[in-house]
């Protein structure tokens, strides 16, 4: 009875084996490396150390084969021995017998099971028994260790290198990233659009965008609060550009509304005054210098001639919705 378990306990040792090195190789091709080196870089021990392996594959090839090997031996001798204790001496065809009867089983829960689940979850399955593995690497070495230095040394003579991960991206490399990134769950759909967003709009100039001073500017001399509210109700304005003249030199300046609705400072305290933006300027560029002087509009100059304003909104909707302005009338 003893023996009997015994033979059992061993038949699901290599079973668990086989499912083991069948599982963490297919999550191991088939998580995402892209993942890995960003939680490496966000200091994610665990992908730091798997990453090591995935910088040289042929240790973790080696470790696999061996060990693929092992739980082969181990259920093929697990089989051998409990059908003598079963059958007593095994004549071929018995032998053939109980090898075709017991192989479905092998596949199923040693084969086909783990390496669907690995597949469909690798990430998570390769860091849940990755420390696992690293035990077995570390007492497979012995034996892998040939292996490791036979396949470095086939690498050398065949003038094969490995490929560094790249921690800065150049644009193309960079955009590709970005789409493989969406696909395998690293960016959400948002950040997805808005980074689709940059690399569109980053380099087109101002274009259409620019609301031309004809149309931007609302009152050529400093109205009352009720004069620019009554001009945000009827044109649905969010900031009211003003026009002043100042020792015979037009000057620029505009008002948030929702400032003139909910403070009672006077008219000069919420007065703002546009940033100058060139003419030439990328749209990229136009944001970031709105955003560093927080403002909501940008007078853009040619020439040292006002020819019209740009808006902080106009230009953060064009990178959301990846560039689907581009061709629209500009806001006003």
């Amino acid at each position: 009875m003893i023996e009997f378990l015994g033979v059992l306990l061993l038949f699901l040792f290599g079973i668990r084996l086989s499912a083991f090195f069948s599982g963490i190789e297919t999550a191991f091709y088939r998580a995402s490396k892209l993942r890995l080196n960003i939680d490496a870089q966000t200091g994610d021990a665990l992908s730091q150390k798997i990453l090591s392996y995935v910088r040289d594959p042929s240790t973790f090839v080696a470790t696999i084969l061996i060990g693929n090997n092992l739980a082969n031996y181990v259920t093929t001798y697990a089989i051998g021995f409990g059908a003598i204790l079963f059958l007593g001496e095994l004549t071929e065809v018995a032998e053939v017998s109980v090898t075709i009867c017991i192989s479905p089983v092998i596949f199923i829960f040693g084969e086909l099971l783990p390496k669907t689940l690995h597949y469909r979850a690798p990430l998570i399955m390769l860091k849940r028994y990755f420390i696992y593995f690293r035990l077995v690497h570390w007492l497979l070495l012995p034996l892998s260790w040939p292996l490791i230095l036979l396949t470095s040394l086939l690498q050398k003579l065949g003038g094969i290198q490995q490929q560094p991960i790249l921690k800065i991206l150049g644009r193309r490399p960079l955009a590709n990233v970005i789409g493989r990134g969406h696909d395998e769950g690293v960016l959400t759909s948002i950040q997805h659009d808005l980074m689709q967003g940059v690399f569109q709009n980053a380099n087109l100039p101002l274009g259409s965008i620019i609301t031309p001073k004809e149309i931007a500017i609302s009152f050529e001399h400093t109205p009352s609060r009720a004069k620019l509210l009554d001009c945000a109700q009827s044109f649905g304005l969010v900031e009211i550009v003003v026009s002043e003249v100042n020792d015979s030199s037009p000057s620029l300046s505009y008002y948030r509304v929702a400032e003139l609705l909910l403070s009672k400072a006077p008219l000069n305290h919420l007065k703002k005054i546009p940033p100058v933006i060139a003419r030439d300027s990328s749209r990229l560029e136009a944001l970031l210098t709105l955003q560093e002087k927080d403002a909501d509009v940008g007078a853009v100059y040619e020439d040292n001639q006002l020819i019209g304003v740009v808006r902080h909104r106009t230009l953060a909707e064009l990178i959301l919705q990846g560039g689907n302005l581009t061709g629209s009338t500009p806001s006003v």
